[in-house]
């Protein structure tokens, strides 16, 4: 059923009072905010045929209502006017991502703490996966007797060791042969072909210096296991302020959730697929820690290549005008900073 102008202006206009104030919104308090020259009663119809086509929900403790989930994305999609960034922010942005930071994870946790602090949510960034990334090189370096490190390195700079033990002492020129056998063989060649390659090539093999190759080759499936989980998050405990889940069950789902990460991911990498701001409202992401919450999300894209997303999880009575291009002009310089670094 198409909604008419007065319906629309109505339900808009309590979204706004509620998002503002976050208690249900009673017919009088509407009419008068709405600016409309109707009178309550006819306030309390159109309600009441709005809370029947599912946009709206009257709580039991109160003769008022707010939004449901379909509320609020009609809202987002057809009534909501997007601000642009505020100079505050951008500004802020600028100081924080514009500059030349030389690590990856420090650029990534810069642009999640940034979010979470002018949104006072939880900000998240889904750290780029590995699986399609090139081996640039691997070192053995000889620590102590019988003790080796194992530094991978990735084509976008991604670098990760591992102390490996030996029955025997292995000689600094033994670790460079090994490496170079290494590098020769594998280096240039996408990560998960690497260890598909070694699982094959090591299968038979119980040579003293094939040791430290199938160490390497665990260290690249740890590598590509900790993809599963490659999320941080930042002001989780934000979360707990919020009042429509205060002292609930899923509050507690929700921050282990927070917690596990692995189900979040899940839901991250399919919205990688895009390239816009996409919104998950309420029951729409399908998992049910995130029931009573909106996520907010952008992919960062760096030499034309989506490696990850980014955003917050707050409530659904968040001020979407100001959270989306807030996540969305964060998403772009998180980018740029990244092909910087």
């Amino acid at each position: 059923m198409a909604m008419d102008e007065r319906a629309r202006h109505l339900l808009k206009s309590l979204i706004e009072q509620h998002i503002a104030n976050g208690v249900p919104v009673g017919s009088r308090q509407l009419a008068k905010g709405a600016g409309l020259n109707i009178s309550p009663a006819t306030v309390r119809n159109v309600m009441a045929d709005l809370e029947d086509e599912g946009y709206l929900i009257s709580p039991h403790t109160s003769a008022g209502r707010i939004p449901t989930h379909v509320g609020y994305r009609f809202f987002v999609d057809a009534l909501l006017r997007v601000v642009p960034l505020s100079p505050e922010s951008h500004q802020l942005l600028i100081h924080r991502l514009g500059h030349y930071i030389p690590d990856t994870e420090q650029v990534l946790h810069a642009a999640t703490e940034v979010l979470s602090e002018l949104t006072h949510m939880a900000g998240f960034v889904r750290v780029p996966r590995r699986a399609n990334r090139t081996l640039r090189h691997v070192d053995f370096l000889a620590l102590r007797e019988k003790e080796v490190l194992a530094i991978f390195v990735t084509d976008k700079g991604d670098v990760e060791n591992r102390l490996i033990r030996t029955e025997h002492a292995l000689s600094a020129a033994e670790l460079n042969q090994a490496a170079n056998f290494f590098n020769e063989s594998y280096g240039g060649r996408p990560l998960q072909e690497v260890i598909q390659h070694l699982q094959r090539d090591l299968q038979q093999s119980r040579h003293e210096m094939d040791r430290i190759l199938r160490s390497a080759m665990e260290l690249g499936e740890e590598m590509l296991e900790e993809d599963q989980q490659r999320m941080l998050i930042e002001g989780e405990f934000q979360l707990l302020d919020l009042p429509e889940l205060a002292g609930s069950e899923r509050l507690r789902e929700l921050l282990n959730a927070v917690r596990q990460k692995r189900d979040l991911v899940h839901l991250l990498d399919g919205s990688m697929r895009g390239s816009e701001v996409r919104l998950f409202i309420g029951e729409e992401s399908g998992f049910a820690p995130l029931s009573d919450c909106s996520v907010v999300s952008a992919p960062y894209v760096v030499d034309g290549e989506v490696l990850g997303v980014l955003g917050v999880i707050g409530p659904m009575r968040m001020p979407y005008q100001q959270i989306i291009p807030l996540v969305d002009g964060t998403a772009h310089l998180l980018g740029r900073a990244l092909s910087q670094s």
